[in-house]
């Protein structure tokens, strides 16, 4: 009983040493072991990210996310994963690409409805690691 008691105050203790650390960059919260990371809605607009500057959407299906300088995302894994339904986002382009008007450390996205096989317009989280 007494081992349990002690065992539980430990967990405790050590919890609340955790919790009164320094506060975490707000960023740092939703992507903390990206390089780069974002949340680009289905009209282009950036949501919440970490180390990227500007995300739009150019044209039907079109979308370009610019990383900040301090990621390169040329020799990086990337990972994008659709937040709607039916539609299936890839990398067309790392690094420059005509679609984003040869930007610097832009990666472009093509997104399509693999039902149709048409480009489609649909948000996705996009991580670079």
């Amino acid at each position: 009983m007494l081992r349990h008691t002690l065992a539980g105050g430990l967990v405790i203790a050590a919890a609340g040493c955790v919790l009164a650390g320094g506060s975490v960059a707000q960023a740092d919260i939703y992507a903390p072991y990206a390089r780069a990371a974002a949340i680009v809605d289905t009209d282009g607009t950036l949501n919440n990210h970490k180390n990227v500057t500007a995300s739009s959407r150019v044209a039907k299906g079109h979308y370009c996310v610019r990383i900040g300088r301090s990621v390169d995302v040329t020799g990086g894994l990337i990972q994008i994963t659709p937040r709607v339904p039916n539609r299936l986002p890839y990398i067309a382009y790392r690094n420059p690409s005509a679609l984003c008007d040869h930007a610097e450390n832009t990666l472009a996205v093509v997104v399509y409805d693999p039902t149709t096989g048409h480009l489609a317009d649909g948000g996705f989280d996009v991580a670079v690691l």
